[in-house]
């Protein structure tokens, strides 16, 4: 019997309560996990209300939130901040989820996929509870803040495919980490001291990323925990402090990406990459690796198409074989020390045909660029910078149609820039600057180049053509470099429609007149250049605040220097006509150089106040007094201080001591007295001391023996007594020593050799401040600024005294003259073969002139005058084929002087005053029959050698005459006058009787 229709309906309705309790308040969503998640989300802080979605019965629908449709169940949760590939980082940031993780959240436990990247857990640690959620097959919290141990927990996570918990500031979002650090101080102590053990249980693993994850204590065999993993096919760690040699990883067969860069792994690169197949991008950037490229390196990864190397220490060969791999479209070897030539790229027909980036700079690769780069017809960015190429530019290169980025610059290239480079109609970036390129280049070759954002053509021997009513096609340029481009009369009036304008440099060009007014209407401008030309008129009243770095030396500018608001790092009004006092207000600086102009008054306190920031202070040549403020001792960071050629006047403060740093210190030229202070011997690192000129009085202080880097030490023309520490002969890098012209005694040290950059022939050296790159890199290294400061030194060579500049890159120099040294000169003296000029005139130095001598082959000045040296002249100094300058005048010097060589070309001057020495050119000359030593030090002492020559002249005709007119009174006498005739006789026969007694 059928139940009745009403029983039916009942029945339905019955179910369909029993439904509605099972499962109440919800379709598509369970309940206790909506409950969970609401938990979840009250823990958070959502100030821009990405969660505002989460609200209502069906969680499934909730943003984020994935269910399985069968089941109900809660599959994914992804948070991930939607906006961290964006350009805006306030935006960004303002997205960020912050707060605690609800320990509901591990409740989930059918959660398969977890992102939490991009957000802001700063001070908590990750959970372990995470270990519950074993169903997780993807799980995210990169960019996330969290901070401590990474819980072993992990390691139960067995079906796990997908972790990434790379921390805060990796090395590939470094733009978008920075403005996180600063604007939520976002630490990065995310760490794991027991990697190898968690991470070898997750045997489903497939990707696995902990960028700036700190692995430092883990134990070394983390590489064989990631081989036992048979899955694994993505590593990323860059940046995890692990060191020591790079782990085989071959039994990890389906490994396609393997990034480990900016670690420590400073050894060759190892032997069973060769037998890697699956590679396809490999990235050990910054490992410090050495060695040489293996010529099978690699060589079954047909399947590999990127490859960075970069900032590494490999050398040898780039391999030939690397020109097989097809597929490859990313190479980058930057910063190396490979040699040898660029493989030939392209050739033969569809090799390499894949690649798209070449960055082959900063090597010392030579030879020219291979023709074929030219068929590489994805080739887009080609940068081959900072090497030694030489040549000209292949024609191939303006066929490369897809070309946005060319870089070149700073090789040995010569010959025309190619006209087809106008055809490039995509090209970004060209950069020719620091090479050998010749000819005129008309501006308007460039008018088809929209796209053009950096020109860089200068410190080329090139003459570019701008015709004054030129306006180009470009408007977005960032970056235009035009130095030393022999550019004539006004300011280029082009440059008026780039207001993109981050960096110009027009320096050493003929540019005349004023700055124009709408040059202060260019707002993105940070790196001014318009050093080296005719500019006149007063400072340009620029907003200072913008720049980086503004460098007008050279010029003729003139006038006050008003307040300066500046935003560094460099700052470079040296060399024009300014005068007034030094502004009050400049800051911050790292480099300022306000030399040779007519600036008076005091040294302002306000520079003290640079602090730390200040590496580089140049006010010398100006007219500077008063006391040198001891507040400069507050310049912790300083490298270079230069106050030479003032009027300053005082003692040098003791707070100077304080300048730990300090590689460069100048105070030559001015009125200084004292002692010096005994505080400098904290400089350790100091390579320039030079306090000459000055009134220092006291000895030679002995802790300068001490300064191992000292490579210029200039004491010249103070006050200063004593003997000379034997100490100084034994500074290992000493380049230039000057001790003249003070009231030392003593000798000079037996065992000079010891000092040992004299000893060693070569004639260069590098300061390690010399060149400084302020900015670094600005847009991808499209344009640097560097700086080059050089020191000044004041030496007696050849004959003459003159400051040098730069003399330490072309000269060695010993300058002792004007003393009271006595003693022979040491016989290893010859062993300083690296000396260019010796000077030790004008003391008591006495014995012969060792025969060791001529083994300096570099030599090019002599003096050793006005001394008591005796003995014959060392035939082998004729050996010295460059010497130019010879001073053996005023000794005791005997014998023929040797023939031959140079000593052909020298004149009497290099030897009067030696009585008994003949030969040429001595001969058919008057001589003296001899000398006053001291009256003639004194007259050599403020004459100079034409003065010297003429007052010789006038001494031999004295002499001569008084000589002739004494002779003839005695004659007449004895003729005249009987008497005494008959006395001086006898007196004359008593006193060879006596000798002839003894």
């Amino acid at each position: 019997m059928m139940p009745p229709i009403s029983f039916n309906i009942a029945l339905t309705f019955a179910l369909g309560i029993a439904m509605m309790i099972d499962f109440p308040y919800t379709s598509g969503c369970r309940y206790d996990e909506r409950g969970y998640l609401l938990d979840f989300k009250g823990s958070l802080n959502d100030t821009f209300g990405r969660l505002s979605s989460w609200r209502g019965y069906n969680c499934c629908q909730w943003q984020g939130i994935v269910c399985d449709y069968q089941t109900n169940h809660v599959i994914q949760l992804d948070l991930k901040n939607p906006y961290h590939n964006g350009n805006d980082h306030g935006y960004r940031v303002n997205h960020m989820l912050n707060g605690e993780i609800h320990p509901s959240l591990f409740n989930l436990q059918h959660l398969r996929h977890l992102d939490l990247s991009w957000n802001n857990f700063q001070g908590i640690s990750i959970p372990p509870q995470l270990g519950r959620l074993k169903r997780l097959t993807f799980l995210s919290l990169a960019y996330t803040g969290f901070d401590g141990e990474i819980p072993l927990e992990l390691g139960n996570l067995s079906a796990l495919q997908h972790l990434d918990l790379s921390n805060y500031n990796s090395v590939d979002d470094s733009e978008y980490n920075s403005k996180f650090e600063s604007e939520y101080n976002l630490n990065r102590r995310l760490k794991s001291s027991r990697f190898d053990e968690w991470i070898r249980s997750l045997r489903n693993l497939e990707y696995l990323a902990l960028k700036k994850v700190n692995l430092e204590k883990a134990s070394c065999s983390w590489g064989d925990s990631l081989s036992s993993l048979p899955n694994l096919s993505q590593i990323y760690l860059s940046a995890c402090s692990l060191s020591g040699s790079i782990p085989s990883l071959l039994n990890t067969t389906r490994l396609s990406h393997l990034h480990l860069r900016d670690n420590s792994f400073p050894f060759a690169l190892p032997a069973w990459f060769r037998n890697v197949s699956s590679l396809v991008s490999l990235d050990l950037t910054g490992c410090g690796l050495s060695g040489s490229m293996p010529s099978d390196f690699l060589q079954h990864c047909s399947s590999l198409s990127n490859l960075r190397l970069q900032v590494n220490d490999l050398e040898g060969v780039i391999p030939p074989s690397i020109v097989n791999f097809s597929n490859l479209q990313t190479l980058d070897l930057f910063n190396n020390h490979l040699t040898g030539d660029i493989p030939p790229f392209g050739c033969p027909v569809g090799r390499s045909s894949s690649l798209s980036m070449i960055d082959l700079s900063f090597n010392h690769l030579k030879g020219r660029i291979p023709y074929c780069l030219g068929r590489l017809s994805s080739l887009q960015y080609l940068d081959l910078q900072v090497n030694e190429l030489n040549g000209d530019i292949p024609t191939s290169l303006g066929q490369l149609s897809k070309l946005n980025c060319l870089q070149l610059n700073n090789n040995q290239l010569s010959g025309a820039i190619l006209n087809s480079f106008s055809e490039l109609a995509g090209l970004e970036v060209l950069s020719l600057s620091s090479n050998n390129f010749t000819g005129s280049v008309s501006f308007s070759m460039f008018q088809n180049l929209t796209q053009l954002r950096v020109l860089l053509l200068s410190r080329n021997r090139l003459t570019i053509e701008i015709p004054s009513s030129w306006v180009p096609q470009f408007s977005h340029l960032n970056y235009l470099g035009l130095g030393s481009c022999n550019i004539e009369g006004k300011f280029p009036a082009f440059v008026s429609s780039q207001y993109s304008l981050k960096g110009l440099d027009l320096s050493e060009n003929r540019i005349r007149g004023d700055v124009p007014t709408w040059l202060q209407g260019f707002t993105n401008l940070e790196m001014l250049n318009l050093s080296n030309n005719q500019l006149e008129g007063f400072l340009p009243p620029f907003d200072y605040y913008q720049f980086g770095s503004l460098d007008l030396h050279n010029n003729s500018f003139h006038g006050p220097i008003s307040a300066l608001s500046f935003n560094g790092p460099m700052l470079d009004l040296s060399h024009n006509k300014f005068n007034g006092s030094i502004p009050a207000t400049i800051f911050p600086l790292q480099y300022l150089s306000l030399s040779a102009n007519n600036l008076s008054g005091g040294i302002p306190h306000s520079i003290c106040e640079l602090g730390n920031d200040l590496n580089i202070l140049d006010l010398s040549n100006n007219r500077l007094s008063d006391v040198i403020p001891a507040c400069l001792g507050r310049c912790s960071s300083l490298i270079i201080l230069n106050l030479a050629r003032n009027d300053l006047q005082g003692e040098m403060p003791d707070e100077l001591g304080n300048l730990t740093q300090l590689q460069t210190l100048n105070l030559n030229g001015n009125n200084l007295q004292g002692l010096i202070p005994p505080s400098i011997a904290n400089c350790k690192d100091i390579q320039v001391f030079d306090v000459g000129n000055n009134r220092f009085q006291g000895s030679i202080p002995v802790w300068l023996g001490k300064m191992r880097h000292l490579k210029i030490l200039s004491l010249t023309n103070n006050k200063l007594e004593g003997t000379i520490p034997p100490q100084l002969f034994e500074l290992p890098n000493l380049h230039v020593l000057d001790l003249s012209h003070n009231n030392i005694s003593g000798t000079v040290h037996e065992n000079i050799d010891k000092l040992h950059a004299m000893v060693n022939q070569s004639q260069s050296f590098e300061m390690q401040h010399m060149e400084q790159f302020y900015g670094v890199w600005i847009a991808n290294t499209y344009m640097s600024l560097q700086v080059l400061f050089v020191n000044q030194i004041t030496l007696w060579i050849k004959g003459t005294a003159r400051p040098y500049e730069k003399i330490w890159t072309s000269f060695k120099v010993m300058e002792l003259s004007h003393n009271k040294l006595q003693g022979s000169i040491p016989q290893k003296m010859g062993l300083l073969q690296g000396l260019v000029a010796l000077n030790i005139s004008n003391n008591n130095i006495s014995g012969r002139i060792p025969e060791s001598l001529g083994q300096m082959g570099n030599l090019q000045s002599l003096d050793l005058s006005m001394n008591m040296l005796s003995g014959k002249i060392p035939q082998e100094l004729v050996s010295l084929t460059f010497l130019s300058v010879l001073n053996l005048s005023y000794n005791m010097l005997s014998g023929l002087i040797p023939q031959g060589n140079q000593f052909s070309t020298f004149e009497v001057s290099s030897f009067r005053g030696n009585p008994k020495l003949r030969g040429p050119p001595l001969e058919n000359r008057t001589q003296s029959p001899g000398f006053d030593k001291r009256s003639n030090q004194e007259r050599s002492s403020s004459t100079g050698v034409a003065d010297a020559d003429k007052e010789d002249k006038w001494w031999a005709v004295s002499v001569g005459l008084c000589y002739g007119v004494g002779f003839a009174s005695v004659i007449a006498v004895l003729c005249f006058h009987v008497e005494w005739r008959y006395r001086c006789f006898a007196l004359l026969d008593a006193v060879v009787a006596y000798l002839c007694k003894r």
